[in-house]
């Protein structure tokens, strides 16, 4: 009877959520593509994109409190891979070498980044956005407030390094959403029955290196 009581109170999925992610989110999530092909191998072109496309995009800092598990911030990290629109620019900069003509393309956007950046940062609206670190074989929690009935949104990328899961929680404890494939990719949606707070966990499933990400909410 307990669970059955507990169930009807679960935040439950709906037809709606079934749409694609926010144009934020998509730009957000193209321009961690972008990063990642750049930082594997070695394009400048493609990490002048990535931070372009960041800082066109509108975010707000994820004022919350974030809480880790047990673990350690070691292991020997492959990634080269930052989510700061200046480092990318600076790692562009570098990987074009002597090319006049693609340092000439990097200065252009890099008058953008800087613009734009902290002209969009902190703006009303759009997603908010947290950069942190999950420890190996742990996880990290987030407790955030969303709204009922319109369409919520958390996606994560990783820095390529491990495998990342996400799970959405209600604050009745219930697992509403979530995306457990093998990459360090994630996102869900949903559409909440009631306004309230939901509990963000990400999962690192290395056993060896921590995993830095990117935590975006709408």
């Amino acid at each position: 009877m307990v669970a059955t009581a507990m169930s009807c109170f679960a935040q439950e999925e709906k037809q709606e959520a079934n749409r694609p992610p926010s144009p934020e989110m998509q730009a957000i999530e193209t321009a961690m593509g972008l990063a990642k092909y750049g930082y594997a191998n070695y394009s400048a072109t493609a990490l002048a994109e990535a931070a372009k496309i960041l800082s066109e995009t509108k975010t707000q800092d994820l004022d919350v409190k974030k809480e880790s598990g047990s673990g350690e911030k070691s292991g020997t990290k492959s990634s080269l891979m930052t989510f700061d629109p200046v480092q990318m620019i600076a790692d562009a900069k570098k990987y074009a070498g002597k090319d006049k003509t693609t340092l000439a393309y990097i200065a252009q956007i890099e008058k953008i980044v800087k613009e734009k950046g902290s002209a969009t940062r902190g703006a009303v609206g759009g997603p908010r956005e947290a950069r942190s670190y999950v420890y190996a074989n742990s996880y990290d929690t987030y407790v955030c407030k969303f709204w009922a009935n319109e369409l919520a949104e958390v996606g994560v990328v990783g820095d390529g390094d491990c495998d990342l899961d996400l799970y959405i929680y209600d604050s009745n404890g219930n697992l509403i959403a979530s995306d457990t494939d093998y990459t360090d990719q994630c996102y869900c949606r949903w559409m909440p029955k009631w306004t309230g707070s939901f509990t963000i966990k990400i999962v690192n499933r290395s056993r060896l290196v921590y995993s830095n990400y990117i935590l975006v909410t709408n």
